[in-house]
């Protein structure tokens, strides 16, 4: 039921952001690659992409709330 809500969470946050920040959280926080190597890969520095993953981590805390904790 908790990974239900994550899908939910996460299928409606990915719409307020652009592609690329989307991109850039997918691959460091789900799939655990390396900032500097999603950075090489989406043309951003690897200081972006782990602000582009604080930033939705920070709106999804926002969606769901202490169940993240």
């Amino acid at each position: 039921e908790l990974q239900a809500l994550y899908r939910r969470a996460l299928a409606v946050l990915q719409t307020e952001f652009e592609l690329t920040t989307w991109q850039a959280f997918w691959r460091t926080a789900v799939d655990g690659q390396r900032p500097a190597e999603v950075a090489t890969e989406l043309g951003m520095t690897a200081g972006g992409v782990r602000k582009s993953k604080s930033r939705v981590l920070r709106r999804l805390r926002e969606e769901v709330g202490d169940l993240l904790d």
